[in-house]
């Protein structure tokens, strides 16, 4: 358990504006997990109910104990305290897949970046006002 295995989400203040929406994005979430082994993997995702700038960011750190439920859940650092109390919800919800070792499930220390972002833009694609 010396490894600290890292998961990340990006929300996305588009995608997670309305209620289909954030489904689906969570849905998206778990299954860009398919096939990995060397992580805890997301079975249950919970987006964060946020109205957080874009830029917020906070990493929580926490333990996926042996039955896949996260534990010890603590802002490791955040520059809005909005997101991370939102953050901090919604993952003691979220449920996991164990990670294995020799065919056991282990406990596995895990850190959590959220960042609230734009949705993904078009490169090139310019704007301008007037």
């Amino acid at each position: 358990m010396n490894a600290v295995k890292k998961l990340v989400i990006v929300l996305s203040l588009g995608a997670l504006s309305g209620i289909a929406s954030a489904a689906t994005t969570e849905k998206a979430y778990v299954a860009s997990y398919a096939g990995v082994s060397d992580l805890p993997v997301p079975t249950k995702v919970v987006a964060p109910n946020i109205s957080s700038p874009v830029g917020a960011e906070v990493i929580l750190k926490f333990v996926i104990d042996k039955t896949g439920v996260p534990v010890g859940i603590e802002v490791a650092s955040s520059n809005d305290n909005d997101l991370a109390e939102a953050a901090l919800k919604a993952v003691q919800q979220w449920r996991f897949t164990p990670l294995m070792r020799n065919g056991e499930a282990i406990d596995a220390k895990v850190k959590l970046p959220f960042r609230t972002e734009l949705p993904n833009l078009d490169r090139n694609r310019f704007v301008a006002s007037y």
